[in-house]
């Protein structure tokens, strides 16, 4: 797969283009790679391990903000098959408070329940985006089901390097929403732009993402602390 070249070319004069991904547990694996496709965009992530598509809509309404320019909803996965209008629903209240922003809407790769697949809520995401022009649907689902060494054991989550490969997926998305959304005559838009000459920003955790974040920091602090003690340590006696 081949990353499109869409980068967005942001000016000294123009902000920088902000984006809002919001997800499940997957997307909390995706979100750490995205920021190296992405130069020049503020993205702000909030995904939670395990949210079915009305938690990831609470994601969404905890973190919205009118100037961001494309949203990222990255959720089905743990919704039930049986019922894809869940998902169908949740879509449809996000896209009534963006009004005409650009979304990006994976495909979904998830367990079958009772027999019953994935295929209605892909249906769905491949509906939602006939009924919003611009609407980009990374590929996902067929990903999953075709390159089973990019995900773990469990042959739901991506694996690292799957990881990487989705989050080319989604910034592939997101670009194609900037180039057809950034209009502003302060800075071009959908010219080729190297990582090198845009300042790529990390991207910030907020909501629910940032509090986890800061719970796991206070689990881990100490006994990071200590390691980082004793290899300081170590380093000072070979020094010697």
């Amino acid at each position: 797969m081949v990353l499109a070249v869409l980068a967005v070319t942001v000016s000294s004069a123009a902000a920088a283009p902000k984006v809002l991904v919001v997800g499940d547990s997957l997307e909390e694996s995706t979100s750490l790679y995205l920021p190296k496709y992405l130069p020049g965009v503020e993205l702000t992530v909030n995904a939670v391990g395990g949210s079915n598509t009305y938690e990831i809509l609470a994601l969404f309404e905890e973190s919205y903000d009118p100037a961001q320019s494309v949203i990222v909803f990255d959720g089905g996965t743990n919704d039930n098959p049986h019922y894809p209008q869940i998902l169908e629903e949740n879509l449809a209240k996000v896209a009534a408070t963006v009004g005409n922003r650009c979304m990006v809407v994976p495909t979904i790769h998830g367990y079958s329940v009772e027999g019953v697949n994935n295929r209605g809520k892909n249906r769905v995401v491949h509906e939602f985006a006939a009924s919003r022009p611009g609407t980009q649907t990374p590929d996902w689902a067929t990903v999953a089901n075709t390159r089973l060494d990019l995900l773990q054991p469990d042959k739901l989550h991506p694996s690292e390097e799957g990881a990487d490969y989705r989050a080319q997926l989604i910034a592939d998305g997101i670009l194609r929403c900037l180039s057809a959304v950034e209009t502003a005559p302060a800075g071009p838009v959908a010219e080729t732009a190297s990582a090198s000459s845009v300042e790529t920003r990390e991207f910030e955790p907020v909501g629910r993402m940032a509090a986890r974040e800061r719970e796991l920091f206070r689990e881990m602090g100490p006994a990071v602390f200590r390691e980082v003690a004793a290899l300081t340590a170590i380093n000072l006696l070979r020094a010697r």
